[in-house]
């Protein structure tokens, strides 16, 4: 294993140096692994704020002042995240890369995200860095420290030093995680599910797709589908507009109940509660009704899985069952040392329970299950699915999958 050991800055402190952005720049594009983390705020823009963002390689550290540098100034640093030779490691990918396209318009890649790759090594599912760091380093990371305000300047050297923590063992943990997954021969299963957080689809969702999950709220009425469609996209394109959470413009039953009541003036939307104040009045509040007009004149075709919606609400003994194949993948993931959910993801749950596989193929045909289960693995699944196994109950706390002759004979 490669010795970490990173070199600190004689002052704790935030760059911001133009001339050391450069150096920095140098050293990344000369490693063959960068770490990096980011420390954004949020709580009142739709976009995330990057205020430091933290970088390493096996040989040094930096904490970089990301407010201060400007993106042009950036440019080495953004080209050494986008080199598609060296491989960046992060933790929890999604808020770091969506922080840095909303920042610089990028996305870090190739890409190894360890709560990926420890859920691949039976460390559990969402890990937290802290956890992750405990478990394989036994280093603590200290504690308190989740809601700095990361505009503040200067940042408090304690601050300054737990930053840099978060980012100067990624590399130590990422080469142990590569070990055991190497064991399990699970590497390029780990670094093709980390790279689907460099993919800008994850964070530009369509409103098509939110009007859609919606629409399957079972006190909406599909016909007014098209008009929860455009009240979607005018907040979309309005909280962007003000940089502000979706929230503070109107909640999601906020849209289903003006899809129903309709509304066709500005009277009538200022009496609506749940609306941001400064939307119900003219000219903004124009828009809204303009909105609803639309949705009332469309002519589209409602989605199939809009007019439907049972084909994607399980019944009463659907959602028992899935409950009980909630159980079974738990027992899975602990035999086979893998988070749950890459066995089988959450929203196919139901269709698995829907497919009916009579053999093996019809489970690793369907791609409802992941084909890195194994033969064995999809054998117990297939078993399960069939009635030819059963839950029990041992010792008033164990749950154990049985066979029916197991069963039957105790």
């Amino acid at each position: 294993m490669t010795a970490f050991a990173p070199h600190f800055p004689s002052e704790l402190d935030l760059i911001s140096d133009p001339k050391k952005i450069v150096e920095i720049g140098k050293s990344l594009s000369e490693a063959k692994w960068i770490a990096y983390d980011t420390e954004f705020i949020r709580e009142s823009t739709f976009y995330p704020k990057l205020e430091v963002l933290q970088l390493a390689t096996p040989d040094e550290a930096w904490l970089i002042d990301a407010k201060a540098v400007h993106k042009r100034e950036m440019a080495p640093i953004l080209e050494a995240l986008t080199n598609p030779s060296i491989l960046k490691i992060v933790h929890a990918a999604h808020g770091d890369q969506e922080c840095l396209l909303a920042s610089y318009a990028i996305l870090a890649q190739p890409l190894f995200d360890t709560a990926v790759g420890a859920s691949l090594c039976g460390l559990g599912d969402n890990i937290g860095l802290g956890n992750l760091l405990r478990s394989v380093l036994g280093i603590e990371l200290p504690k308190g420290y989740a809601r700095t305000n990361w505009s503040k300047r200067p940042l408090p050297k304690p601050v300054l030093e737990y930053a840099l923590l978060d980012v100067k063992h990624l590399i130590e943990v990422a080469e142990i995680l590569f070990k055991r997954l190497d064991e399990n021969g699970r590497r390029d299963w780990a670094l093709d599910l980390s790279s689907k957080f460099s993919d800008r689809n994850l964070y530009e969702v369509p409103p098509e797709d939110i009007a859609k999950r919606l629409a399957q709220s079972g006190k909406f009425h599909v016909r007014d589908y098209a008009i929860l469609l455009e009240l979607v996209r005018w907040r979309e394109a309005r909280v962007r507009e003000l940089n502000v959470p979706r929230r503070w413009l109107a909640e999601d039953g906020v849209l289903i109940d003006l899809a129903k009541i309709k509304p066709a003036t500005l009277e009538q939307l200022q009496g609506f509660r749940g609306l941001s104040k400064g939307e119900t009045k003219a000219p903004h509040g124009e828009r809204i009704l303009e909105a609803v007009i639309r949705g009332i004149a469309s002519q589209d075709e409602i989605p199939v899985e809009v007019k439907r919606r049972n084909i994607l609400q399980p019944s009463s003994e659907e959602g028992r069952a899935m409950d009980l194949l909630r159980v079974v993948l738990d027992i899975l993931s602990d035999e086979f040392r893998v988070s749950a959910k890459h066995i089988v993801q959450p929203q196919n749950l139901l269709p698995l329970l829907r497919l009916h596989p009579k053999e093996l193929s019809d489970l690793s045909d369907s791609g409802l299950v992941s084909p890195q289960l194994g033969d064995s693995g999809l054998q117990v699944l297939l078993s399960f699915l069939n009635g030819e196994l059963r839950l029990s109950l041992e010792g008033g706390r164990t749950v154990k999958l049985k066979g029916k002759d197991q069963v039957e004979g105790e």
